[in-house]
């Protein structure tokens, strides 16, 4: 007996889910259309997910200078310097592989920007304490200083996440790794979909329909930006061990368990391995 396939959502956006194949999400015109190619299957926490690689985008959220450098006084052995090995590493490379989308979404404010800044956030980018040493910066717009950077040089950091400033510039081992097909969009609030940015508008023009966050922190603008993204009619996937928080553990934790709800967890090997199922055609189906 031919295992059923049942449509999940609506006719204008939905997926189609059988036991044996899990959740595919690659989006065809109708339920009943051929199968979409290329695509690939990826193991999340707890499905398997087929997803189109051209309709996929991968958003890193906020890898920048400002909340990674130790130059800035931030720790050497922090967490989110975990994720930037992963994404150079293993995350980056297999989606370039795949043909996905990579999308930069970061801070970059402008003066206009801190006029209209809630004083909530304000207040919350002050009460940042997670420095090394006596450094402290003293809030969103501020000029920060001269910085000593590994090599010995001393440069100005600028005014906190404003836009074309060393501190806002995308942290410096990643930054090499962006190419011209790259997307980079700024955002001024934690969440780049709240609807403040360019972000919707440059994924709708390539056909974006899935995103695959990562970036810090887990419980903070990762978490807004699926949210909002989520409930924008996108598909969120997350990078368990490519999202990193300076929040105690059990927000990190939060996050992940309503992913059931949200949409998909899975690791970074989850992913690489997903991307050696990549079919092209239904001849590579047939080969196998």
């Amino acid at each position: 007996m031919a295992d059923k396939v049942k449509v999940i959502g609506g006719m204008e956006n939905f997926w189609l889910y059988s036991e044996a194949a899990g959740y595919d999400i690659t989006h065809p015109p109708t339920p009943d259309s051929p199968k979409v190619y290329p695509r690939l299957s990826v193991q999340t926490k707890e499905d398997s997910v087929i997803l189109d690689p051209t309709k996929t985008a991968l958003v890193i959220v906020d890898l920048q200078n400002y909340f990674l450098s130790p130059a800035l006084g931030r720790p050497a052995d922090s967490a989110g310097l975990q994720v930037v090995e992963k994404l150079k590493t293993v995350v980056i490379p297999a989606c370039r592989k795949a043909g996905i989308t990579i999308l930069w979404l970061e801070w970059g404010l402008t003066q206009k920007d801190i006029d209209k800044m809630p004083p909530t956030l304000v207040k919350g980018f002050a009460q940042d304490s997670n420095f090394e040493a006596d450094r402290k910066i003293p809030g969103l717009g501020v000029k920060i200083g001269p910085v000593k950077l590994g090599d010995g040089t001393i440069i100005e950091a600028g005014k906190a996440l404003m836009q074309d400033e060393w501190n806002s510039n995308t942290y410096e081992p990643l930054a090499t790794l962006f190419e011209p097909s790259d997307l980079r969009i700024y955002k001024n609030r934690l969440s780049g979909f709240w609807g403040g940015t360019q972000v919707e508008q440059a994924l709708k023009s390539r056909g974006i329909r899935t995103l695959i966050l990562a970036g810090c922190n887990t419980d903070q603008c990762v978490a807004s930006s699926l949210i909002d993204a989520m409930s924008k009619s996108w598909d969120c996937l997350m990078l368990s061990d490519a999202c990193a928080t300076t929040s105690p553990k059990f927000a990190k934790d939060m996050v992940e368990y309503n992913m059931g709800g949200w949409g998909f967890l899975l690791t970074c090997e989850n992913l690489a391995d997903g991307i050696g199922t990549l079919k092209t055609s239904p001849t590579d189906e047939s080969d196998e």
